[in-house]
């Protein structure tokens, strides 16, 4: 009898090599309407896991709730069956003037602003993304004319750190660490740094595209989670989901054309 993992309650078989993994299990049912067929795996926790095709190629989805912490079981437990690739779909916040709520975000790397990850390895070392699932993400991303920006991420634990400091995203930008970065940061999010790092070590491939929620300067944010939830679930930042899920579809077909599945 095949192992069945104790997280995601999944064994070998049921999972394909290619994995989307966004956060909210609410996005799953988002990314399978597109697909051939889909069907329920399990739903455990925060893991609603599904697998079927898409255009002929064998996919799962599996959600990986929010944060480092649970980014990185799914992606070590999904590993454990047979995944070898994996391309989260979620949400960030811009970090640049010119992006905008709905432009779509790919990042090269993360920068391990966590706990998690430092569990792995020191912190010196990077979690950078696949440059093949990179690629393929830009030019589904350009294929689709979508807008989009690629850099470097900064993955962190705390959603709510920026509402002490309106004029910047994040206390962060007052790190002397930070202070004579000469690139700036792109976007900010929750998962990126444990997707990255977790398939580097393993000897995987990984990659993000991420719809951008809300932009720096926060001019629009108040101090109260209301008026954050009004901007996270604007009608662009709605829109930069599914721009964000046929982009990552669309980098599969493109990984499939180029002998990369």
């Amino acid at each position: 009898m095949e192992k069945q993992e104790p997280h995601i309650l999944c064994k070998k078989g049921d999972v394909a090599k290619v994995v989307l993994l966004p956060g909210d299990p609410g996005r799953v049912k988002k990314i399978i309407k597109y697909w051939d067929f889909a069907n329920e795996v399990v739903f455990n926790r925060e893991y609603l896991i599904y697998t079927g095709e898409y255009k002929g190629i064998p996919i799962s989805v599996a959600s990986t709730g929010m944060g480092c912490p649970s980014a990185a079981i799914a992606v070590e437990e999904l590993a454990n069956i047979g995944a070898e690739i994996f391309i989260r779909i979620g949400t960030c916040g811009g970090l640049k003037k010119e992006i905008k709520p709905g432009d779509l975000i790919v990042p090269t790397a993360a920068i391990r602003a966590e706990g998690t990850t430092k569990e792995y390895i020191d912190a010196e070392f990077p979690a950078i993304a696949d440059m093949d699932i990179t690629q393929a993400l830009l030019e589904a991303a350009s294929e689709l004319k979508y807008k989009s920006f690629s850099g470097i991420n900064r993955t962190h634990d705390s959603f709510y750190e920026h509402i002490d400091n309106l004029a910047k995203w994040g206390k962060y930008y007052d790190d002397e660490r930070m202070k004579n970065w000469p690139i700036p940061l792109v976007s900010s999010e929750m998962e990126c740094s444990a997707v990255f790092l977790v398939s580097l070590l393993r000897g995987l491939k990984s990659g993000a595209v991420l719809s951008v929620n809300t932009t720096e300067p926060l001019d629009t944010l108040k101090e109260n989670a209301e008026d954050v939830y009004e901007l996270i679930q604007s009608d662009e930042a709605t829109a930069g989901v599914d721009r964000a899920i046929k982009t990552a579809l669309g980098a599969v077909e493109i990984l499939k054309q180029k002998g990369l599945l």
